[in-house]
């Protein structure tokens, strides 16, 4: 087993979601995985070091899970209570709300100790908001009715509401040197360049949508990419990270660094451009697998797909496990496990239509095959017609944003040829529309579903994961499975 790295997430996994779906204390939890240990390891006392990782990685997920839940019940059960909040403003900012980083929260007087995340409603005019703001407030701690936004909010780390006033609340000013807020101005200064009068509301909507992620376009635009299978395009992700990345490595490469100072300059600004779009699960994912990549080809080492995706999973959950509840996390992290599990499955079986249109139908294929019951479980539906979709526009997408970047840095610079590159941007997004409104007139393009109960999702699984096995050893004979760990 040379897949050390994803065995040990899995097991740490596991753990937390053991320690989220059961009622019982992490002393029991752990206790039972000892009595486990102690029971395999009599039987395969050859496997002890496999068996142990398994232990400890469990223990370890277990941990880190119960201290989010005991955090998480400590807001919880000051529900309905008066409360006065002290912190800092997310990148979260809505038309009637904004989400607070808290850095104290007390009741009757008396900090409680949560240091989690709140959704603050100041329930009227407050004027303009910035992130990185300090912010005192008091309010109402409340939970949402609505089960679909309380877990969006549990997402985003805000386990309650905060219901206040203009009247009952403060702005204390920035933090010197928060990398939040010259991310945020760095974000504005790329909206301002992408509404200025070269480039059309249309044309700008999807640049922004693009290079900053879905929170940059109407409802409309939404609606549009989501109906024919495409909204992953404005989910900012492993496509616009490695395109974004492309141009650093090829720039600093023609500037003459090494290939570690590419690595650490690189990874820095990476991390600089997941606080631009707001750190969401996708971005963070996308920028630890490629840092991965990177530090892999730096020292000359083999990159492994599912070693960096364990590895960001497990970065992402440790410090912030309240993450899992994403939808964007769950998206993406099945999305890319697809692609790990089916794409040399799909590639081979399509390897007769070239090496082209076979990559593009199998990875399209692959990063929907595990997605499909979550599309269903939140939206509803899910769009057949998005396998030639993506054919089609994903290319485009990557060259908008191209195009998107080097408009940019020519603004940046203050070179004319900005203009071109704006108006060539302006031609391939009227393209990509066209497409995409062409393929919602197609019958049967997106298909409305019924919520499933748990039983569907647990057999769509297991007819998944016996598929992918039979395929496998198929194709490789029964050492065929062992390649997912070597």
């Amino acid at each position: 087993m040379k897949r050390k790295l994803t065995f040990a997430v899995a097991c740490y996994m596991a753990g937390g979601a053991l320690c989220l779906a059961w009622e019982i204390g992490i002393w029991m939890l752990m206790l039972q995985a000892a009595a486990a240990f102690v029971l395999l390891y009599a039987f395969l006392p050859q496997k002890r070091t496999y068996l142990l990782t398994a232990l400890v990685f469990f223990c370890i997920g277990v941990s880190c899970f119960a201290l989010y839940k005991a955090d998480a019940g400590t807001v919880q059960g000051y529900i309905g209570r008066w409360a006065k909040l002290e912190g800092r403003v997310e990148p979260v900012i809505r038309e009637d709300c904004f989400l607070v980083d808290v850095e104290s929260l007390a009741v009757d007087g008396r900090d409680i100790g949560y240091r989690g995340k709140l959704m603050l409603y100041p329930s009227g005019d407050i004027g303009a908001i910035t992130v990185g703001d300090g912010v005192v407030a008091e309010g109402l701690l409340k939970l949402s009715s609505n089960q679909g936004y309380r877990n969006y909010c549990r997402g985003l780390g805000a386990e309650a509401l905060i219901v206040s006033t203009p009247y009952h609340l403060e702005f204390t000013g920035l933090r010197p040197c928060s990398v939040k807020y010259y991310s945020h101005l760095a974000a504005e200064w790329v909206k301002d360049k992408l509404e200025a009068p070269v480039v059309s509301p249309r044309q700008g909507e999807i640049m922004k949508g693009l290079l900053l992620g879905g929170r940059e376009v109407g409802e409309e635009t939404r609606q549009r990419f989501s109906a024919v299978g495409i909204s992953h395009l404005l989910a900012v992700s492993g496509l616009h990270v490695g395109i974004i990345c492309g141009v650093l490595v090829w720039l600093f490469k023609k500037l003459g660094l090494t290939g570690r100072e590419r690595f650490i300059v690189v990874c820095a600004l990476l991390a600089f451009f997941s606080f631009m779009v707001g750190l969401t699960p996708s971005v963070v994912r996308a920028s630890v697998m490629m840092g991965v990549l990177m530090l892999a080809a730096a020292v000359n080492r083999k990159q492994d797909m599912l070693t960096s995706l364990s590895l960001a999973a497990f970065l992402m959950t440790a410090m912030k496990p309240y993450v899992i509840f994403s939808v964007s996390f769950q998206l993406s992290f099945l999305a890319c496990l697809g692609i790990a599990l089916f794409y040399p499955v799909f590639n081979r079986f399509f390897g007769f239509a070239g090496k082209y249109l076979s990559a593009a139908v199998s990875i399209t294929l692959a990063s929907q095959v595990l997605v499909v019951p979550l599309l269903i479980r939140y939206f509803g539906s899910f769009a057949p017609v998005s396998v030639l979709v993506n054919i089609l526009a994903v290319p485009l997408a990557g060259t908008v944003l191209w195009f998107t970047v080097a408009y940019l840095v020519l603004c940046l610079m203050h070179i004319p040829l900005s203009y071109t590159a704006a108006w060539v941007n302006g031609i391939i997004i009227e393209a990509m529309n066209y497409i995409i409104d062409m393929a919602g007139r197609v019958p049967f393009g997106s298909v409305n579903v019924e919520k499933a109960g748990a039983a569907f999702y647990i057999a769509y699984y297991l007819a998944a994961a016996a598929a992918w096995l039979a395929i496998d050893m198929t194709v490789h004979g029964k050492g065929g499975v062992k390649d997912l760990w070597t």
